[in-house]
Protein backbone atom coordinates (compact mmCIF):
# COMPACT_ATOMS: atom_id res chain seq x y z
CA UNK A 1 0.00 0.00 0.00
CA UNK A 2 1.02 3.59 -0.54
CA UNK A 3 -0.30 7.25 0.24
CA UNK A 4 -1.82 9.64 -1.90
CA UNK A 5 0.59 12.42 -1.81
CA UNK A 6 -2.11 15.55 -2.19
CA UNK A 7 -4.53 13.84 0.52
CA UNK A 8 -2.55 11.63 2.40
CA UNK A 9 -5.37 8.76 1.48
CA UNK A 10 -4.20 4.95 1.15
CA UNK A 11 -4.15 3.51 -2.09
CA UNK A 12 -3.06 0.32 -3.80
CA UNK A 13 0.03 0.31 -5.26
CA UNK A 14 -1.17 -0.54 -8.63
CA UNK A 15 -3.83 2.80 -8.28
CA UNK A 16 -2.88 5.65 -10.88
CA UNK A 17 -5.34 8.08 -9.13
CA UNK A 18 -6.54 8.49 -6.22
CA UNK A 19 -10.01 7.51 -5.57
CA UNK A 20 -10.34 10.01 -2.71
CA UNK A 21 -9.37 13.46 -4.32
CA UNK A 22 -9.20 12.02 -7.66
CA UNK A 23 -5.58 13.44 -8.19
CA UNK A 24 -2.89 11.53 -10.18
CA UNK A 25 -0.14 9.31 -7.72
CA UNK A 26 3.75 9.79 -8.42
CA UNK A 27 4.83 7.11 -10.67
CA UNK A 28 7.84 5.81 -9.39
CA UNK A 29 9.96 4.11 -12.31
CA UNK A 30 13.31 2.64 -10.66
CA UNK A 31 12.67 3.48 -6.98
CA UNK A 32 15.43 5.78 -7.30
CA UNK A 33 13.63 8.87 -8.38
CA UNK A 34 10.06 9.74 -8.21
CA UNK A 35 8.60 11.06 -11.78
CA UNK A 36 6.25 13.88 -11.26
CA UNK A 37 3.70 15.25 -13.76
CA UNK A 38 5.37 17.76 -15.82
CA UNK A 39 2.80 20.30 -15.42
CA UNK A 40 2.92 20.37 -11.32
CA UNK A 41 6.88 20.77 -12.07
CA UNK A 42 6.74 23.50 -14.60
CA UNK A 43 4.39 25.36 -12.29
CA UNK A 44 6.02 24.70 -8.87
CA UNK A 45 10.30 24.59 -9.23
CA UNK A 46 10.71 28.22 -7.91
CA UNK A 47 8.60 27.63 -4.91
CA UNK A 48 10.28 23.90 -4.04
CA UNK A 49 13.49 25.73 -4.52
CA UNK A 50 12.43 28.41 -2.00
CA UNK A 51 11.69 25.54 0.28
CA UNK A 52 15.41 25.07 0.83
CA UNK A 53 15.69 28.61 1.58
CA UNK A 54 13.13 29.19 3.57
CA UNK A 55 12.92 25.88 6.07
CA UNK A 56 9.65 24.79 4.22
CA UNK A 57 7.47 27.26 4.60
CA UNK A 58 6.50 28.67 1.73
CA UNK A 59 5.58 25.96 -0.82
CA UNK A 60 3.56 25.04 2.52
CA UNK A 61 1.33 28.03 2.19
CA UNK A 62 1.56 28.19 -1.70
CA UNK A 63 1.31 24.98 -2.99
CA UNK A 64 0.55 22.67 -0.71
CA UNK A 65 -1.40 20.47 -3.08
CA UNK A 66 1.95 20.00 -5.55
CA UNK A 67 3.67 16.31 -4.76
CA UNK A 68 6.44 17.74 -6.24
CA UNK A 69 6.96 20.64 -4.01
CA UNK A 70 6.09 18.72 -1.11
CA UNK A 71 8.48 16.35 -1.75
CA UNK A 72 11.33 19.18 -1.55
CA UNK A 73 9.38 20.24 1.45
CA UNK A 74 10.19 16.92 3.22
CA UNK A 75 13.66 17.14 2.53
CA UNK A 76 14.32 20.99 3.54
CA UNK A 77 12.59 20.44 6.62
CA UNK A 78 14.68 17.31 7.55
CA UNK A 79 18.16 19.44 6.41
CA UNK A 80 16.46 22.13 9.25
CA UNK A 81 15.91 19.42 11.65
CA UNK A 82 19.48 18.34 10.80
CA UNK A 83 20.82 21.73 11.21
CA UNK A 84 19.38 22.28 14.44
CA UNK A 85 20.35 19.06 16.07
CA UNK A 86 23.73 19.91 14.99
CA UNK A 87 23.67 23.32 16.40
CA UNK A 88 22.51 22.50 19.66
CA UNK A 89 24.96 19.77 20.43
CA UNK A 90 27.57 21.52 19.87
CA UNK A 91 26.41 24.21 21.93
CA UNK A 92 25.45 22.04 24.12
CA UNK A 93 29.08 19.92 24.50
CA UNK A 94 31.07 23.38 23.64
CA UNK A 95 33.25 22.59 26.30
CA UNK A 96 34.84 19.72 24.20
CA UNK A 97 37.07 20.15 21.42
CA UNK A 98 35.46 17.14 19.08
CA UNK A 99 31.73 17.81 19.21
CA UNK A 100 32.01 21.58 18.40
CA UNK A 101 34.09 20.19 15.42
CA UNK A 102 32.23 17.42 14.10
CA UNK A 103 29.06 19.36 14.54
CA UNK A 104 30.61 22.30 12.12
CA UNK A 105 31.37 19.41 9.66
CA UNK A 106 27.94 17.88 9.81
CA UNK A 107 26.53 21.11 9.52
CA UNK A 108 28.63 21.84 6.01
CA UNK A 109 27.21 18.48 5.08
CA UNK A 110 24.16 19.99 5.44
CA UNK A 111 24.65 22.85 3.25
CA UNK A 112 26.22 20.96 0.56
CA UNK A 113 22.89 19.01 0.63
CA UNK A 114 20.82 21.98 0.48
CA UNK A 115 22.69 23.51 -2.70
CA UNK A 116 22.00 19.92 -4.22
CA UNK A 117 18.64 20.14 -3.52
CA UNK A 118 18.42 24.12 -4.61
CA UNK A 119 19.63 22.65 -8.11
CA UNK A 120 17.45 19.55 -8.55
CA UNK A 121 14.06 21.66 -7.87
CA UNK A 122 14.94 24.11 -10.24
CA UNK A 123 16.16 21.23 -12.56
CA UNK A 124 12.61 19.72 -12.29
CA UNK A 125 14.74 16.62 -10.59
CA UNK A 126 12.78 14.64 -7.82
CA UNK A 127 15.87 12.26 -6.83
CA UNK A 128 15.88 12.22 -3.43
CA UNK A 129 18.91 13.24 -1.31
CA UNK A 130 21.47 11.09 -0.01
CA UNK A 131 20.87 9.72 3.21
CA UNK A 132 17.47 12.30 3.67
CA UNK A 133 15.99 9.32 0.79
CA UNK A 134 15.49 6.76 3.97
CA UNK A 135 14.05 8.86 6.53
CA UNK A 136 10.78 8.90 7.16
CA UNK A 137 7.93 12.01 5.43
CA UNK A 138 7.20 14.33 7.69
CA UNK A 139 4.55 16.28 5.93
CA UNK A 140 2.00 14.49 3.26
Amino acid sequence: MKYCPHCGAEIADDVRFCPTCGKETVVVVNDAEPQFDPQDVADNKMLAMLGYLSMGVLPMLGCRNSAFAMHHVNQALWIFIGSMLCSLAAGILAFTVIIPILGGIALIVLFVFEIIGIVRALKGSGKPLPFIEKLPVIIK
